[in-house]
């Protein structure tokens, strides 16, 4: 039996073994469809720190006026 408990993905959990995924390909594959979105949001946060962090830097290097 496999470790997959998520009723929600079942469908996608039971598609991907009918496609010929093993249990434990299917259930890597479903966690990260499930987290895809977190490192999205990780990578926009991340992107944005290093804008404010450059306009920070030409501000006090009198780059940029305030």
């Amino acid at each position: 039996m496999p470790e997959y408990s998520y009723a929600t993905g079942e469908k996608d959990f039971q598609q991907l073994l009918s496609m010929g995924f093993t249990e434990e390909e299917a259930s890597k594959l479903i966690y990260m469809k499930d987290h895809v979105a977190d490192q999205i949001e990780y990578r926009e946060m991340l992107e944005e720190s290093r804008r404010l962090g450059f306009i920070r830097w030409l501000i006090e290097n009198d780059r940029m006026d305030k």
